[in-house]
């Protein structure tokens, strides 16, 4: 599939899918349906390190395995620190995470697809959504 057609899921969205959450197991299989799930370095870590033991996080790495996985890039650290910067400039305070996973849905044109609301305030982003 291109990389247009691709969705990048934030964490928001993968611990209540990985809690069997009914909306957010629709809006995986949504975006499954539309184009290819991707998940960044990112999201992965962020996933994994919410396991209560080394049992869970393996089982949850395999898991998290069956998805197209993206790595970040040398310059997705310099965007998200623009994204960050610019934000900040204007009154506006987000998680540096969330602007690393913006950078790389940008990079790939993909769509993100989160529960978290800071994603709606970064310009120039495509949203997934129900």
């Amino acid at each position: 599939m291109p990389e247009r057609d691709s969705v990048l899921i934030d964490s928001s969205v993968w611990v209540s899918f990985l809690d069997g959450d009914a909306r957010a197991v629709q809006l995986v299989a949504r975006a499954r349906n539309a184009g290819r799930i991707v998940v960044s370095g990112q999201v992965k870590q962020e996933v994994l390190q919410g396991a209560r033991d080394n049992a869970a996080l393996q089982k949850l790495d395999g898991d998290m395995a069956v998805w197209s996985y993206e790595a970040e890039l040398p310059a997705d650290f310099v965007a998200a620190a623009r994204i960050h910067a610019e934000l900040r400039w204007k009154g506006i305070a987000i998680p540096s995470a969330d602007c690393l996973v913006a950078a790389v849905a940008k990079r790939l044109d993909a769509q993100v697809c989160a529960t978290d609301v800071h994603f709606t305030l970064i310009p120039g982003l495509r949203l997934f959504s129900l």
